[in-house]
């Protein structure tokens, strides 16, 4: 089930870093544990910094070999809300996904897993568009 809203059920303000982090960390158990971890180290949130940790995660999913059903829905949902994070994202959170996601995993080894989960607000900013 997709966690990205209808034009309907979008937020009448643009999400904030901290709404997409909390956002992530609703879909993602690991992710919840990263923040934690990340928390403790910086007291703060950095999204850049945190962003990192979401493409850890889904490069972590991809790299196994018959990924569980579990780890395939956690992948999907995390690019539901990175998608959300683009449409209906505050500008610096539009700016952390395509730098700090979207433009880093175009360096990652499993890139070419990812680009196809990428969602087309998300994807347009692999080059740029």
């Amino acid at each position: 089930m997709s966690t990205v809203p209808t034009r309907s059920q979008r937020p009448s303000r643009p999400l904030s870093n901290v709404e997409l982090a909390e956002s992530l960390c609703q879909v993602s158990v690991p992710l919840r544990e990263a923040k934690r971890v990340h928390m403790l180290a910086y007291g703060v949130l950095v999204p850049h910094i945190f962003m990192a940790d979401v493409l850890k995660r889904i490069g972590a999913c991809l790299a196994e070999t018959g990924t569980p059903a579990g780890e395939r829905t956690e992948i999907q949902d995390i690019m539901d809300v990175l998608e959300r994070g683009m449409v209906d994202g505050e500008r610096e959170t539009r700016n952390v996904i395509t730098m700090s996601f979207t433009r880093d995993s175009e360096l990652e080894p499993f890139f070419d897993k990812l680009t196809p989960l990428l969602g087309p607000a998300t994807r347009a900013q692999l080059y740029g568009k």
